[in-house]
């Protein structure tokens, strides 16, 4: 224990570490009171050495240790003395390293240059963010001299100015109207230190901060430091410096491009050799032709899955470039700190706007929060057509009301929503939101299939936590709890092992808390492990240089409380550990992800801690791709268990038996129970609400076939509060729910009329409005066949025509609102899921169908609408179905049982050929014939197979395996074909498909 007046321990005030500085005293000490530096943790170590660093780079001349009061510290040479300048000669000895040193162990930041461009802003960045991300305060002042300066650079350095950062930004423009201005200066401020300075000939520029031949001198000197403070502050106080506001940029654009660069300053930029813009990779090019197949369909919105790793917000900036007035929506501050240095690099000319609902903001590019955005007060500070393009980021179920709220209120010409996982295990439901057009798909297994992403080697251990002691409440643990349950000495001791048995290369370690890192990070170190925490707090390690760190391998692992699920960019991160619990989907791919990233031939490691909870089902669901239902997930461990997964090449998955015991131990919790109950209660418990009606359907089951007489007597027998209007207008919700509807217009009629439902509405106005929900909704309607709404409902028992307006015959009872939206918008989604596309290929690039796409599984009803087709089981329940100008062969590998006439025999010769045969009444000369061989050039041939009819007592589903090539036949009535294919069955469908 600390005696109660130690000296250093009253200035601590948090800090890792610090420096205290005075006349009689210059030393650096640590935050905790300890008596040597063996009993520092790994955070606290990199907090000295970076003082360390700090006050070599003044001239420090010895530094020797000592005690305090009991108190380590480290005792610096010249006490209270001004020490000799440092000259930083550049070239070998750049400026950047020390720039990155002082600026990690600053709380304020001063810097006046006469000019900034792209270059070196970049370079800086990181540590900028930094600085303000853990609450310091960075003032900067940067020249217009001869419009050197970068438009595009000071665009960069307003970024800085956002919500997500705590600290304090104050950036400004020195205006020089011919005036000369040469600055080039840092002011460093730490607490405890007397602050130290850097001043010579760098702007800020690439070859400036590295290889250039610049000389800038360093002092710590009391006066030096003083004069420089001085003259700063007499500059922001010169009447020529005013604040850098997106208005003064777009003007100081304007003048720059019609006004010639005088030679110098345009030889000044040209050196720089400017990084290309970035371009769209392969899958991207795929996504964003795509993209654009649906806009020129018509549809007004979709949904694109790309696997963490694949470069989603990158997509969407691409994408975004054809539109002026953007708005991108996420849930979390990381997620649009993210998006916007993203957009910031596609289009770095952009004014982006950050909404936080004090103002309405003008910029072409608008960031917000659905926290913020979404509320009501909000929303009516915007038109409706305010922008053009909206991008949704994946959300969890708790925001999804907030987001249909938005979207209802928009209408851009184009909505795109962003995932990582097709699967809607956290209730968001994005797809239905996107109007069940799911535009292109390349997700985690497709990813590493086509060697996009790097391959894993999982291994589920056993976690000793019992979790069933940890209070859950709203759909998460109890931080506290947990944090006192994980951070254990058996526990951190047993992560070790494990890194040590099964671990490879750097690794990163998410954690349940800031405590949880710190503490698994002092024990690491301890143990002899290069280790640091990084997190939001006072006493993480520096953010931008532990990554730079963990990436030239200089340390062994690095703990993250969610500060590193989005944006991370290290390549060679070898293992993920993943210590902590995962109640979403959405999280434990981010963070599976961060390791992803391929590089040379590396294999990723996941660790992964199992226990006793059923939150525990969600990273097991995810990992096997296992869908919605425990049915299907038990069939997957099982698989697992067997060593039987088909997993992407490279890929293995391996449960420690008591981890695996724990997962069938959650599973057979529901057993017995009725499959659609068990799915609800699971639900309700994993996210902390009951699913809508269109989030059951969406499961795979019908809410209008519970055995509980309509959808709400069943939510309102599994134990949920449901308002009163379901009785009340119980005649009315069953006819949503029940009535038999070829034709969407009543629905979308309904839906435009729930807002009205008080005073009901004109009948010309209400067709206005079904129109607006169509376009939102993504439904696809004849704008003539919107009128049918209204007579069918004015037909109905339950409404009535008054004064030309149609309305309900009783007062709405409270709440009726929202039924009547939850069942429509379920009953809505039927005729958005099977409305029909137009499938378009690309003659020249195998890479891309805008239709049905290569390995990707569909079911016997999905497959019409890729083809422009409803679904009609007396067509499409036959093996060859006969479009104009394509022939769909759909295959069964194991027939079952079969007459002995009707036995066709279907099989992979090898993994670029197949042998299919015909129907029994097919001839080669047959029209049905000379498709098949390729005679007609305008037809196309499809092929699907599935390997048995069933998967567990359900309908399986088709894999596409392309259009094949005609080889040879032999034989009559039937044909047997010798197929081609036009890329090799992939290895982990193999199996699966008896592939010899």
């Amino acid at each position: 224990m600390p005696p109660a007046e130690c000296p250093i321990c009253a200035r601590v005030n948090g800090l890792p570490a610090l420096r205290c500085a005075g006349s009689a005293i210059d030393l650096i000490a640590p935050g905790r009171h300890v008596s040597n530096w063996g009993e520092l943790n790994a955070t606290e170590q990199l907090a000295m050495l970076s003082l360390i660093s700090a006050t070599l780079a003044e001239g420090t001349v010895n530094i020797r240790p000592d005690l305090v009061d009991g108190h380590f510290v480290l005792q610096l040479s010249d006490k209270g003395g001004d020490r000799p300048g440092l000259l930083i000669a550049g070239e070998r000895d750049s400026l950047l390293p020390h720039l990155i040193r002082h600026i990690d162990s600053a709380n304020s930041v001063d810097l006046a240059v006469a000019f900034a461009l792209d270059s070196g802003v970049n370079l800086i960045f990181p540590w900028l963010e930094d600085l303000l991300g853990r609450g310091g305060q960075l003032r900067l002042v940067v020249g217009d001299y001869l419009d050197v300066t970068e438009p595009s650079a000071l665009r960069k350095l307003r970024d800085l100015d956002k919500e997500s950062l705590a600290g304090r930004l104050d950036a400004r423009v020195f205006e020089t109207h011919g005036t000369s201005f040469h600055p080039k200066a840092w002011l460093f401020r730490a607490t405890g230190s007397k602050g130290s300075t850097i001043v010579g000939s760098s702007n800020l520029s690439r070859s400036a901060l590295t290889d250039g031949v610049e000389w800038n001198l360093h002092s710590a000197a009391s006066g030096d430091v003083l004069a420089v403070e001085a003259a700063f502050e007499t500059l922001i106080a010169d009447p020529r410096v005013v604040p850098l506001t997106d208005g003064w940029i777009d003007s100081y654009a304007r003048r720059r491009r019609v006004t010639q660069l005088p030679v110098f300053a345009a030889r000044t930029v040209e050196a720089e050799s400017p990084k290309l813009a970035p371009e769209p990779h392969g899958v991207q090019i795929e996504a964003l032709k795509a993209l654009e197949f649906t806009r020129r369909d018509g549809l007004h919105a979709g949904l694109v899955v790309l696997a963490t790793g694949l470069g989603k917000t990158w997509l969407s900036a691409f994408d975004s470039r054809g539109f002026d007035r953007v708005l991108f929506v996420a849930h979390r501050e990381e997620i649009l700190a993210q998006a916007m240095a993203t957009y910031r690099q596609i289009r770095p000319e952009a004014r982006f706007g950050r909404y936080s609902g004090i103002a309405k903001e003008e910029g072409e590019i608008v960031f917000a929060s659905i926290q913020t955005l979404g509320r009501a007060e909000h929303l009516r500070r915007f038109s409706p057509d305010d922008f053009d393009y909206i991008v949704v980021d994946e959300f969890h179920h708790a925001s999804a009301a907030s987001y249909r709220g938005l979207l209802d209120h928009f209408t851009p010409r184009f909505l795109l929503g962003l995932t990582a996982t097709p699967e809607r295990t956290d209730g968001g439901d994005l797809l239905s939101l996107c109007g069940e057009n799911l535009v292109f798909r390349c997700d985690l297994y497709e990813g590493i299939t086509r060697r996009l992403l790097a391959p894993f080697h999982y291994f589920g251990v056993p976690d000793d936590v019992d979790y069933a002691q940890i209070p859950w409440r709203s759909s998460r643990f109890d931080e506290a709890a947990l944090t006192e349950a994980v951070a254990t000495t058996a526990r951190a001791e047993n992560a070790r092992v494990q890194l040590r048995q099964h671990g490879h290369g750097p690794a990163i370690g998410f954690c349940v808390s800031q405590r949880h890192a710190d503490f698994m990070a002092q024990y690491f170190t301890k143990a002899g492990l290069r280790a640091v925490a990084v997190h939001s707090g006072a006493s993480s390690a520096p953010r931008a240089s532990s990554l730079e760190a963990l990436g030239r391998g200089d340390l062994d692992i690095l703990f993250a409380v969610d500060m590193f699920n989005e944006g991370v960019d290290v390549p060679n991160i070898g293992t993920v550990l993943m210590l902590r619990p995962t109640e979403s989907t959405i999280l434990f791919l981010q963070q599976l992800g961060r390791g992803l990233r391929r590089f040379g031939d590396k294999v990723l490691r996941v660790i992964d801690y199992i226990g006793n909870h059923r939150t525990f089902l969600t990273k097991a669901r995810a990992l096997l791709s296992a869908g919605e239902g425990d049915r299907s997930l038990s069939q997957k461990l099982e698989a697992a268990a067997a060593g039987a997964l088909e997993l992407p090449p490279g890929c293995e998955v391996t449960y420690d038996l008591e981890a695996l015991d724990f997962l069938r131990a959650m599973l057979k919790q529901h057993i017995g129970a009725d499959e659609a109950e068990a799915w609800y209660l699971d639900f309700r418990s994993r996210l902390g609400a009951r699913p809508t009606a269109s989030e059951f359907a969406h499961a795979g089951f019908s809410p209008a076939r519970t055995g509980h007489g309509g959808w709400f007597d069943f939510v309102r027998d599994m134990g949920d509060p449901i308002p009163d209007a379901a009785s009340v207008h119980k005649a009315l919700l069953l006819n949503i729910e029940k009535s038999s509807m070829s034709d969407p217009a009543p629905l979308l009629t309904l839906l435009a009329l729930v807002p009205e439902f008080q005073k009901g509405e004109l009948r010309e106005r209400l067709v206005q409005k079904a129109a607006v929900v169509a376009l939102r909704r993504n439904v696809s309607i004849d704008p003539d066949r919107l009128d049918t709404g209204w007579s069918s409902w004015v037909m109905s028992p339950e409404f009535r025509e008054d004064g030309g307006r149609l309305a309900l015959r009783r007062r709405p009872a409270e709440g009726l609102a929202g039924l009547v939206t939850e069942l429509a918008e379920w009953r809505l989604s039927e005729f958005a899921g099977k409305a029909p596309t137009r499938l378009v290929f690309d003659e020249n690039a195998q890479t891309f169908q805008a239709g049905p796409q290569l390995w990707r599984e569909y079911m016997r009803e999905d497959i019409p609408p890729l083809f422009g087709q409803a679904f009609n089981p007396g067509n499409w329940n036959a093996g060859i179905v006969t479009l104009d100008k394509d022939m769909v062969l759909l295959t069964t590998l194991k027939k079952g049982s079969l007459s002995a006439g009707n036995h066709y025999e279907d099989r992979f010769i090898s993994p670029t050929r197949m042998q299919w045969q015909s129907q029994t009444r097919t001839t080669q000369a047959s029209r049905h014939g000379q498709i098949l061989r390729g005679q007609m050039p305008d037809h196309r041939v499809h092929l699907f197979v599935r390997s048995e009819k069933l998967r567990g007592k359900t309908a399986a589903p088709f894999l596409y395996i392309g259009m094949p090539r005609f080889s040879g036949w032999h034989g009559e009535r039937p044909i047997t074909i010798d197929w081609d294919l036009p890329d090799p069955v992939p290895q982990h469908f193999r199996k699966m498909l008896r592939v010899p």
